[in-house]
């Protein structure tokens, strides 16, 4: 089974897009800034991006606050071609330990 190239794929779709002159959209999720910082500085070229944060296990509140603030500074002060806004689902720590709950072990 030949394996997918999505590189190849991504760069397929942005030929596509640039020979119409359309700068489409994109929602990205991240769960934090250092794992966005490339993906945002690449794409942004690209695309006009809403970053969607949202990372329920992270625990404490404090830590989830530092977080958002920190990809939200990032995203204040990194230059980008194309505007990038953001979007946060929101702390709920109720959530994940529901969602884990039986596997404590």
């Amino acid at each position: 089974m030949q394996k997918v190239n999505y590189q190849k794929m991504l760069e397929g779709i942005i030929k596509k897009h640039e020979e119409k002159g359309e700068v489409p959209t994109l929602l990205l999720h991240s769960c934090c800034a250092p794992c966005s910082s490339y993906v945002l500085e690449y794409l942004s070229q690209y695309f006009k991006i809403t970053v969607f944060y949202y990372n329920p296990n992270i625990y404490p509140r404090e830590e989830y606050d530092k977080r958002v603030a920190e990809l939200q500074r990032l995203i204040a002060q990194m230059p980008m071609k194309n505007p990038v806004a953001f979007v946060e689902r929101g702390y709920d720590e109720g959530e994940f330990f529901q969602a884990v709950k039986g596997f404590e072990d």
